[in-house]
């Protein structure tokens, strides 16, 4: 027996209650429970126990300190986790083998030596990329969708992982070693253009599988 949308939408509401936030994943694990409810339409319990016996049966545990689906939640960002790095691996190579960006690149590497020999200058100059990246990073954060995703969440970690460690390569050696890499216009080159590089590509990665993604919702905003 096919189930109705009330049906549907209320175990939705159940998963999102039982800890179950992102939409990506309620819609896998709702996808799964209707197939099962509906091959078990000759039951004799009601809707309402039936539902709970395919959640006993996917994992679901008595916890009232935090998800009761926490494992199979658990599960999900690992196996999401492995395909977005392996995915991201794949288009820093296909990037890397484009002569264009490796020639931006290079560009890139020498007009930060360049300037890091004047440190008042590297400071706007540094100011202005960073300006150029962070824009388009708050567009894709202040989407709602963003951070129901648990797609998205670990494409940005992995896609925005160098900008997030940039001033511990800064700091680091400060503290602990007293170490100013300002005073070394090579190692400035490395970090800055590195950290540039890497974010500006890491976003190019990110609009990708944003776009995939956010095609994905509005489709289902429209059933």
């Amino acid at each position: 027996m096919e189930l109705s949308k009330e049906q549907i939408k209320y175990i939705d509401d159940i998963l999102y209650d039982n800890g179950v936030k992102f939409w990506d994943v309620r819609i896998e694990m709702l996808d799964h429970i209707v197939s099962e409810l509906e091959q078990q339409s000759d039951s004799n319990l009601n809707f309402k126990k039936r539902v709970f016996e395919v959640f006993k049966i996917m994992g679901w545990k008595e916890n009232f300190n935090g998800s009761n689906f926490e494992e199979i939640i658990k599960d999900h960002h690992n196996s999401i986790s492995k395909k977005v790095r392996k995915r991201f691996s794949k288009a820093m190579k296909e990037d890397f083998s484009n002569p264009v960006i490796v020639a931006i690149s290079i560009v890139l590497l020498y007009a930060f030596y360049e300037v890091a020999h004047y440190k008042e200058l590297l400071k706007y100059f540094s100011l202005l990329i960073l300006l150029g990246l962070v824009f388009p990073m708050i567009f894709f954060f202040t989407r709602k969708m963003f951070y129901r995703s648990i797609h998205l969440n670990h494409v940005s970690s992995i896609a925005f992982f160098s900008l997030s460690f940039f001033n511990c390569f800064i700091l680091l050696p400060k503290i602990f070693f007293d170490f100013n890499i300002f005073n070394y216009p090579i190692l400035v080159a490395l970090i800055f253009g590195i950290t540039t590089i890497q974010t500006a590509l890491g976003i190019k990665f990110f609009f990708k599988e944003f776009e995939k993604t956010n095609d994905v919702y509005k489709k289902l905003m429209t059933l």
